[in-house]
């Protein structure tokens, strides 16, 4: 969508004024006009905001150009709406995990009423002499000799939009950080948490596209001592 007009407003003549929105709801709007000579030109601020529909553009480029004769040509370029439409990708696989690190392989119920421990059968299991789990031996019941790993749900969330606001150290924070799920976020079994574990910044002109990855958790959270204490994902443009 785009519009452009020409007026005149005292000393100052309006030779164009352009107005175009792009299909991610960005609005650019650049505004050219002649000043009379006889007012000092002064190259304008990169502060100058416009508002237009509600919308609050700001500034993104200035060009002062002397026409020679009576007037000097500033031109103006403000971008605004920050391309608000978002884009959601959301997949879910299986990622191999060690068996012991599965929530019922000491408690709860893995099937049967009973753990995976305990579906082996206790006097089945080998352990290392550190304690740690090192295989069900080959009498282990229920098929569980030689099982060593099992296949957890990895759901990975992807997000992306664009911006003029530029990367800040707070956007950036929360990469290797366990979030709190905002409204964007897909559903997920109680006990799952999600971590961000990217976010990047593509400039494009005066405006950058945002890609932010989030994966979840087993139905265990991601571990807060390792990870540290929940805190905001990287802000998405309202």
């Amino acid at each position: 969508m785009s519009a452009s007009y020409i007026g005149y407003t005292g000393q100052d003549l309006i030779t164009e004024t352009s107005y175009e929105q792009n299909k991610e709801g960005l609005i650019t709007y650049t505004e050219k006009k002649m000043i009379s000579r006889a007012v000092t030109a002064v190259t304008p601020s990169l502060t100058l905001t416009k508002s237009i529909g509600g919308i609050t553009l700001r500034a993104v480029s200035t060009n002062v150009v002397s026409q020679g004769g009576a007037f000097t040509e500033i031109t103006i370029t403000y971008q605004g709406g920050e391309g608000t439409t978002l884009q959601q990708d959301i997949s879910n696989s299986t990622g191999e995990e060690p068996i012991a690190s599965n929530k019922y392989f000491l408690t709860g119920d893995a099937g049967g009423g009973s753990s995976i421990v305990e579906a082996a059968g206790t006097a089945n299991v080998i352990y290392n002499d550190d304690g740690s789990f090192n295989a069900f031996s080959k009498n282990a019941q229920n098929n569980l000799f030689g099982i060593t790993s099992f296949l957890n749900p990895n759901a990975v969330y992807k997000r992306s939009f664009n911006t003029t606001v530029t990367a800040t150290a707070t956007n950036l924070a929360a990469v290797g950080r366990i979030v709190n799920a905002s409204a964007d976020f897909p559903p997920v079994t109680a006990g799952t948490t999600w971590l961000c574990v990217g976010a990047q910044y593509s400039k494009r002109g005066t405006s950058f596209d945002v890609t932010h990855d989030f994966r979840a958790s087993d139905e265990n959270g991601w571990n807060t001592y390792i990870y540290g204490p929940p805190v905001s994902p990287p802000p998405v443009p309202t």
